[in-house]
């Protein structure tokens, strides 16, 4: 029996030997609390909209903070009385996925350059090169001023990364083409690498457009959704 290639094995779930492998909406969904968990301003607006709620959750949250001796009245001054609305919650809600799907698919990216594979000079490229472009131009195609300071930016880190520092000074002590016959190939490669982060980014957004329709459809009745 044949071994499967190493295109076909880099198309598996990676995951650590005994564990399973978290799903992209899992992942996006823990990232966006984590996110919004660290956002004291988010927080409070969040534990306000809660409070307005007119069902169990307002009441169970009006009841223990009564109990702790806090002072409702205070906590919600400024605040309509009414139910939270769709948008104020979309207000929330949005902000904290969107952050989500990046974290969520940057962490599948180093995941799989610096953790699932072998860390070698090459993996440390792609994974600097796809975080140096995704910073200065998102997902447009950068100019060529842009792609100068991308890969300049790229392989600075590698260059001086523990492992990049030997690979570089073996090549530049071969010759004077060593290191340019390295990199050509390696600079299409992570080029093309980059339209394959941009497609798990993708999919990462629709993971999160599936949370966010879930979340609405809990906070909201059919009735509601339909004004």
């Amino acid at each position: 029996m044949s071994k499967p290639s190493a295109k076909e094995s880099s198309n598996k779930p990676r995951h650590r030997k005994g564990g399973k492998p978290i799903s992209v909406k899992s992942a996006v969904g823990m990232f966006a609390l984590l996110n919004l968990l660290s956002d004291e301003e988010a927080l409070k607006r969040a534990l306000k909209l809660a409070l307005r709620d007119p069902g169990l959750i307002g009441a169970g949250l009006r009841s223990l903070f009564e109990g702790q001796g806090f002072n409702i009245v205070e906590m919600m001054s400024g605040e309509p009385d009414a139910p939270p609305t769709k948008a104020e919650v979309l207000t929330l809600v949005e902000p904290a996925l969107k952050t989500g799907v990046e974290m969520a698919t940057f962490a599948q990216m180093v995941d799989i350059y610096l953790f699932g594979q072998e860390l070698t000079p090459e993996n440390q490229v792609y994974a600097f090169y796809i975080g140096a472009r995704y910073a200065i131009a998102r997902e447009r195609e950068p100019t060529n001023v842009e792609v100068k300071q991308i890969w300049h930016i790229a392989l600075t880190l590698a260059r001086n990364s523990k492992i990049g520092t030997p690979h570089w000074s073996e090549l530049e002590g071969k010759g004077k083409f060593e290191l340019k016959d390295w990199l050509d190939p390696l600079k299409e490669s992570a080029r093309k690498r980059f339209e394959t982060f941009l497609e798990q980014k993708r999919r990462a957004e629709a993971a999160a457009e599936q949370s966010l329709n879930h979340i609405m459809s809990q906070v909201f009745s059919d009735d509601e959704e339909a004004q």
